[in-house]
This record gives structure tokens, C-alpha cells and sequence, in this order.
């Protein structure tokens, strides 16, 4: 069990947030003989600032560690008061359903199932009511796992795992070597960490709540800019669309310096109609290939918006040209 060493409460009206000082102790390493850890103990110190903001509907968690042990796994887990029997991860162009769990061993296997799974942004857990869903940066390796009498759901995310060798043919979850056996002390990971996570409870499923996560994922940057003669509304963005399941991936000028390309991709299985409006009215709009090449001219409406239909997980890119300036 962790040591509490300290506790500060922080109140502001941009940001209120928990600040906690703790220690783990833990065996300092495997055994002699790898069957069991090590007598000695070590002390991992840990400092976790739990930030909340207004009109952000998430935790944020900073998390700093210094690593002191070898031959082990830290995870943060996360519980939900609700079991089920698949979560929903984050992945490339798509959100992966999974099964909860790992399927049995088959007599022909040569190395174990394993329950941790890959992610990208976030893993999501919801019984179609109320879900949670974990954000991170860049922590890939996440396990949604049911607590001992079934009745709840945890996630479980990887912070470190620390190994002394690159393959190992003494497992017990696996026949033979997965690669060679070389000895990497840099894999222990000893020394200082910083982490960054999210808790984001919310209705519904993982559509509900996952723009959060990508927002999360890529944090504010703010520009400045000299004095100069023009009008533009007091709020807005360059470009806004619909339907969430729409994730727009990059906004670049055109290789040709003619317009701009705004690609996106269909983060759902079912195909969509889309309906993006840039902040400022373009003439002209057209679908592209990824070399920029046109595909099918698209109309662009009078209030500048422009639509079209999208497949599952289907990647579109839409060059927009002609910027109509109003005098």
C-alpha cells in the first residue's frame, strides 16, 4: 500500500486542483533464481497534481516518478461501477472493440494470451448508459479488466514496466525466445518519469465523451500577432463540422500554394454525411487523392458550408480554394 506523505488543496478560478506526495515500497528486483522478488526493498517516490478546470468535462492527472526498482510493472487503475464484457480502445483511423479477458489457451499455442491490449488516446468502458473513459499521452498499453466478484470494471494503464532482457527462453508463458537473448539495462527504466492522464466520466458510450480525449492529447498553443486594420467575428474557428465521428486530421496549405487541404476520417463503421463550413466563405471546393489530385467537384452552399458522405473509417481529403474577401 502507498505512504501518504502530503497533501495540498489549490483553489483558483482558472484551475482548482489536488496536490499528492506519496511513496511506494516495493522489492528492489527478481530474486537470484527468478522465482520470486528480491528481499530488499526500495522506496518510489511519487507527486500527482489532480487538476480540474471550468467547462472542461475531465480530470486532468500529472503524474512524476523516479523509478528506483528493476524487474517490474506500474500501472494506475481506474474502476467503473458497472461490469462488462468488451471496452472500446482508440486505434488508427478506427475504435477497436475487445472482448474483456483472454480467450482460453489452445493445445498448440506457443506462448499464453495476454489481457494488455494497444491504444492510442483512450480506452473507454460504458454499459450504454454512463462510461468512463481514460485519456492519455503516448501510453500504449492499457488492460480493462473485472474486479474479483465481477461486479465492476477497471482500467488498468501501463505507466512503466521495467525488463533486464530483451527475450528470455526461461518463461513460463512461452516456449523458446522471441527474439535474442541480450541483456538491456536501459529497459529497467531507473530514473525519473512525467505522465499525463484524464478521467473523463460521461453518458452514453465513447462518442459521447471522446473529442475530450483528443483534445486532451494535444494540448493548447497560443500565438501572438502585431496591430493590423480587419474584422473578424470575436469567436469562432477556422473550421467547424459535423458529426463528431468526423475527426479532421490535418489543415495544411496545398502543395501548389493554391487553397488549402482539410483532411479527415470516419472514426465510425457506418458511412456518414459530413457538413463542413470554414470560418470564411471559399469558392471553390473539390475531393482530392492524397496527392492532391481532384477526384469530384463539391458544391460549395451559400453560407460557405460544403457536404459530403464518408464510408466507414474512409479518409477524405477536400481542397478548398478561391477565398471570397467582403468589402
Amino acid at each position: 500500500m502507498p505512504t501518504l506523505i502530503l497533501m495540498k488543496v489549490f483553489r483558483h478560478k482558472l484551475v482548482q486542483s489536488i496536490e499528492v506526495e506519496y511513496e511506494l515500497t516495493i522489492p528492489g528486483q527478481l530474486s537470484v533464481d527468478r522465482n520470486s522478488r528480491s528481499d530488499n526493498m526500495v522506496r518510489i517516490p511519487i507527486h500527482s497534481q489532480i487538476s480540474l478546470q471550468p467547462g472542461v468535462a475531465r480530470i486532468d492527472v500529472h503524474t512524476e516518478l523516479e523509478n528506483l526498482a528493476k524487474d517490474h510493472r506500474l500501472r494506475v487503475h481506474f474502476p467503473a461501477p458497472f461490469s462488462v464484457d468488451h471496452a472500446d480502445y482508440d486505434g488508427h483511423f478506427e475504435v477497436v472493440q475487445r472482448p474483456v479477458g483472454v480467450p482460453e489457451k489452445g493445445e498448440d499455442w506457443v506462448e499464453s494470451p495476454r489481457p494488455e491490449v494497444p491504444q492510442r488516446a483512450f480506452t473507454d468502458v460504458s454499459d450504454g448508459e454512463i462510461g468512463l473513459l481514460i485519456a492519455n499521452r503516448g501510453l500504449p498499453e492499457v488492460e480493462v479488466l473485472k474486479t474479483e466478484d465481477g461486479r465492476q470494471t477497471e482500467i488498468a494503464l501501463t505507466l512503466l514496466r521495467s525488463v533486464g532482457w530483451l527475450s528470455r527462453d526461461d518463461l513460463p508463458v512461452r516456449q523458446g525466445h522471441a527474439g535474442p537473448a541480450l541483456e538491456t539495462p536501459g529497459g529497467q527504466v531507473i530514473g525519473k518519469w512525467i505522465y499525463d492522464y484524464a478521467i473523463i466520466p460521461h453518458h452514453g458510450t465513447w462518442r459521447d465523451a471522446y473529442l475530450q480525449a483528443y483534445a486532451f492529447e494535444t494540448s493548447l498553443r497560443a500565438v501572438t500577432t502585431d496591430l493590423h486594420t480587419g474584422e473578424m467575428v470575436s469567436q469562432g474557428s477556422f473550421l467547424s463540422h459535423t458529426p463528431a465521428e468526423f475527426v479532421i486530421s490535418a489543415i495544411k496549405e496545398c502543395e501548389d500554394g493554391e487553397g488549402w487541404i482539410l483532411r479527415g476520417y470516419n472514426l465510425s463503421s457506418e458511412t456518414i454525411q459530413i457538413c463542413i463550413k470554414p470560418l470564411m466563405r471559399f469558392a471553390n471546393a473539390s475531393l482530392v487523392n492524397l496527392a492532391e489530385e481532384e477526384i469530384a467537384t463539391l458544391t460549395v452552399e451559400k453560407d460557405g458550408s460544403i457536404t459530403t458522405a464518408a464510408s466507414g473509417h474512409q479518409i477524405l481529403s477536400i481542397k478548398i480554394s478561391g477565398l471570397e474577401i467582403r468589402e
